[in-house]
């Protein structure tokens, strides 16, 4: 590194996305955006983060934050362009390869998180491999399990190394290393490089953002390594626990009462390697309580925000069964639900076109191609709405005269949708919560890092698959976990534990 670099050390709910704005409201003093790189891990942090400076800096345009993306982001913008391996790929290279990989997860996700089959193991262990930048045999030693020898491992990478070569495609981590290759020639006139969410950089992550440092003049980081938890994917929460330069501790939680905090701290305090600092609470109030059903809370899941968290997917059907049981409205990671983003659009952009309404091709071809049901289209029809131009708008008398419309029911009997829906989102139409997410999210914890909610009820349970990871590497699970109970603003409910295998008050 050329540039000793200023380090944000940023607890829960401390403040370190506004330390950066400030930060960089200070370099915009001197510079302009498009010579400032402003990544983060995430593409809704990086999004967040590009959104706040063209509030705060409404004069330059657009184009000027170019930089402000995630890695993975920058690196496709910047490398020679080939095909990203898609779907059908997998199903091509597991015939070929006599593999078993799910195709879905792997796409949709860069990488495996969870791997039930050899083809989905040996590809986990080669991005994990590529990430942290190991030999074959750091590889067989780091690997979850004992399921493959060390040759194995090398057999699997270079066959599927292979396959991507000769069919031209490259997958999420090939991105970041071909970006590495040529980053020396990349060549725009960076004067400061910002990184947020730093504590889930892989090792390759961070050679990319050392060689970014060396051509600027100044380098603004900021992380906790307290909130490091993607370490199956290559995260390495050491990386910044070791990084030398000048650190500047946040040490006032504008999120945590002093309750909740002390909590959260207990949980901290397991973390065997961590550095140590004093954090202190926004106020002296806050509650938290044990939890043994949600017919429990239910008055009071009708007031506020809400996050339902778990470990894994596997528990989250529990809440949304309850919660449909009780007739709350919820969005859930699942997708199930009386909520999603994507229904909810075509919801009111079907009631639009109905009232004359001009609506976008691009929700024309969602609903065409997800919601109506029966006869409702002239056959050969969505083929054509689908060759259309997504910008482009239309109103209901083109729809039936030119694109084949025959239905100008509403929504709740023009859509194929679970009964067990349609009540829930007339309710939401009626109220005009619609148009606005949901109060209660069910999710992960690892889907609702770096957000916030008044109340949270956190599942401390372990499935047997974590607890697997708890005894290999019991560090990320209490960083899990910390993750989980730091969302809340008011309120923690911990649902009364299965298993002995949790976190008590």
């Amino acid at each position: 590194m050329t540039n000793k670099p200023t380090i944000y050390v940023a607890s829960a709910g401390t403040g370190k996305t506004t330390a950066l704005m400030d930060e960089l409201n200070e370099a915009l003093k001197e510079t302009t955006p498009d010579t400032v790189v402003f990544t983060t891990f995430t593409n809704a942090g990086a999004a967040e983060a590009a959104t706040r400076a063209r509030e705060k800096f409404p004069t330059y345009n657009d184009h000027q934050f170019r930089y402000f993306r995630t890695l993975h982001s920058l690196s496709y913008r910047n490398i020679p362009q080939r095909k990203m391996i898609s779907f059908s790929d997998f199903l091509v290279l597991n015939k070929e390869l006599g593999l078993n990989i799910n195709p879905a997860r792997a796409v949709s996700q860069g990488y495996i998180t969870m791997a039930p089959n050899k083809g989905d193991k040996l590809l986990q262990i080669d991005n994990l491999r590529r990430s942290r930048m190991w030999t074959y045999d750091e590889a067989f030693k780091n690997q979850e399990s004992s399921d493959f020898a060390a040759c194995e491992i090398q057999d699997f990478s270079e066959a599927y190394t292979t396959w991507k070569k000769n069919n031209r495609v490259y997958d999420f981590t090939d991105q970041l290393e071909v970006f590495l290759s040529v980053i020396d020639d990349w060549d725009p006139k960076i004067t400061h490089l910002f990184v947020d969410e730093c504590q889930d950089l892989s090792t390759l992550q961070w050679a990319i953002v050392n060689k970014i440092q060396a051509k600027a003049t100044y380098t603004i980081i900021a992380g906790d390594d307290k909130q490091s938890i993607y370490k199956f994917s290559g995260g390495d929460p050491d990386a910044l626990i070791n990084l030398v330069g000048d650190r500047k501790i946040l040490t006032k939680s504008y999120r945590l009462p002093e309750t909740l905090l002390a909590y959260a701290e207990n949980i901290a305090d397991r973390i065997t390697n961590k550095q140590e600092y004093t954090v202190t609470p926004n106020n002296t109030g806050g509650e938290i309580e044990y939890v043994g059903e949600i017919t429990e809370i239910e008055e009071q899941l009708k007031k506020g925000t809400w996050f339902l968290l778990a470990r894994n997917r596997k528990y989250l059907a529990y809440y949304e069964h309850q919660l449909n049981r009780l007739g709350i409205v919820y969005e859930s990671d699942t997708g199930n639900g009386a909520f999603s983003p994507e229904l909810a659009e075509c919801v009111i952009g079907w009631a639009d076109m109905l009232d004359g309404f001009d609506i976008s091709v691009k929700l024309v071809k969602r609903v065409y191609s997800k919601y109506l049901k029966g006869p409702s289209v002239a056959y050969g029809f969505k083929k054509v709405v689908a060759r259309l131009d997504d910008q482009e708008y239309v109103d209901k008398a083109t729809l039936t005269g030119e694109y084949g419309l025959q239905n100008l029911k509403p929504w709740h009997e023009s859509f194929s949708l679970p009964e067990s829906l349609i009540e829930p989102l007339k309710h939401m139409e009626a109220t005009g919560e619609l148009k606005h997410r949901p109060r209660i999210r069910i999710a992960t914890i690892h889907s609702v890092k770096g957000k916030e909610a008044d109340n949270v009820l956190l599942l401390p349970d372990m499935t047997s698959l974590t607890h697997n990871s708890y005894n290999k590497d019991a560090d990320s699970e209490h960083r899990v976990f910390y993750v989980g109970a730091t969302r809340a603003r008011k309120h923690l409910y911990l649902h009364k534990p299965l298993t002995d295998m949790f976190y008590p008050l």
